[in-house]
């Protein structure tokens, strides 16, 4: 066997040309196969990322527009398969520091919402469980919403103040925490590209909230727990299911991923037609050699053989400079912008298996072809 691939490699070379454009060609289908792949995975695990930061494991809690107290929160930490409750008011206000002034969301909130809705502390201290008891004027900021207001992250210790209406509050920074990049500041876009963070009895002056965010234990569906706070806070109350959503969101992104994947490998079925092509030009080119290792004892199979190998080495020689182009390019992707794109072994394993299919599907024909010459008939030609 080692002899036969020596040989078949002896034969393709011969035509170094022709060899390095089809190996060219398939190797272009699989690198755009596996970066297509890699770059879905990408984005499905940035999307579950941010969804998870904004909660999105968990369920929305409120009552239609009737504020919710203390009472209602105990109740929530009593429902079955509910881990955290964390309050949260919103609203829009104009921040200001001297002459500096941005619009930005503000997000009334408690010592538990950086479990619920994740936060990155880059400097500072969290909103905690004294300034909520105390209704203290502190707040924490996002990178952008320094950067306008102050032309520094260096903020704690400064004071901003919120106008809300007519009146004017005063607040003194506590933390500064990562600008988010996701899917919330995206939706919100340029109306309100900066958060600020307050304890919730402090926003408005009382201990009123107007929902709350549930991380709930992920053992127990999301429906049933939903159930549970109904039959707890009464039917009049609301529950987004965003764990639900999540789901549903899912099998949307699955679809989308399955569809770019058919895609790429469209591709591999063109490149799988030039290997046809070229080992059909190979097997008109050698009928004399057909008839001549026919005359002196080869049978049809060992015909079909050699040529079957010569399609299964050019699918695999064009699949490892494949594997090779899409590790690089992901390489240099994650370099230059710094996303973890890599290609997985199981991607790089299934191309190397689909090639080996391709070489013996599209070489089987020529190959078969190859065989059936009668030794007189191909040294004619």
């Amino acid at each position: 066997m080692r002899s036969k691939v020596r040989f078949t490699v002896k034969c393709l070379l011969e035509n170094r040309l022709r060899f390095f454009l089809t190996v060219l060609s398939i190797s272009v289908a699989v690198t755009s196969v596996l970066l297509i792949n890699a770059v879905s995975s990408f984005g499905v695990r940035a999307v579950w990322s941010e969804l998870d930061s904004l909660g999105m494991n968990g369920l929305i809690v409120s009552s239609g527009g009737r504020p919710l107290g203390s009472g209602e929160l105990e109740a929530l930490g009593r429902v079955s398969g509910i881990v955290r409750t964390a309050p949260v008011t919103l609203d829009a206000s104009k921040v200001i520091n001297g002459g500096e002034n941005a619009n930005a969301m503000v997000w009334g909130i408690d010592e538990n919402a950086e479990d619920v809705v994740s936060f990155e502390l880059v400097r500072g201290r969290f909103i905690d469980k004294g300034d909520i008891k105390a209704n203290s004027r502190v707040c924490m900021v996002d990178q952008s919403l320094a950067e306008e207001l102050f032309g520094s992250e260096c903020v704690v210790g400064r004071s901003v103040e919120l106008l809300r209406g007519t009146s004017v509050q005063s607040f003194e920074v506590v933390g500064v925490v990562k600008t988010g990049k996701g899917i919330m500041q995206s939706l919100m876009g340029s109306y309100f590209p900066a958060f600020l963070y307050v304890p919730y009895s402090s926003f408005r002056g009382s201990a009123e909230f107007d929902q709350v965010f549930v991380k709930t234990d992920g053992v127990q569906p999301s429906e049933r727990v939903a159930d549970g706070v109904k039959r707890t806070l009464g039917s009049e109350i609301t529950v987004t299911d965003l764990a639900g959503q999540k789901s549903v969101l899912e099998s949307m992104l699955g679809v989308v991923r399955t569809i770019l994947t058919v895609i790429g490998a469209i591709s591999l079925l063109v490149s799988g037609i030039s290997i046809m092509n070229i080992m059909l030009i190979s097997v008109n080119e050698r009928t004399k050699e057909i008839g001549i290792k026919k005359s002196i004892g080869a049978s049809g199979a060992d015909i079909l053989l050699d040529f079957l190998l010569e399609s299964v080495i050019i699918a695999f020689a064009g699949t490892s400079a494949g594997i090779a182009g899409a590790c690089a390019a992901s390489f240099a992707a994650s370099v230059l912008i710094g996303a973890d794109i890599t290609v997985s072994f199981a991607s790089a394993a299934a191309a190397v298996v689909i090639s080996a299919l391709l070489g013996m599907l599209f070489g089987i024909f020529p190959a078969y072809k190859a065989s059936r010459y009668k030794p007189v008939e191909a040294l004619r030609r």
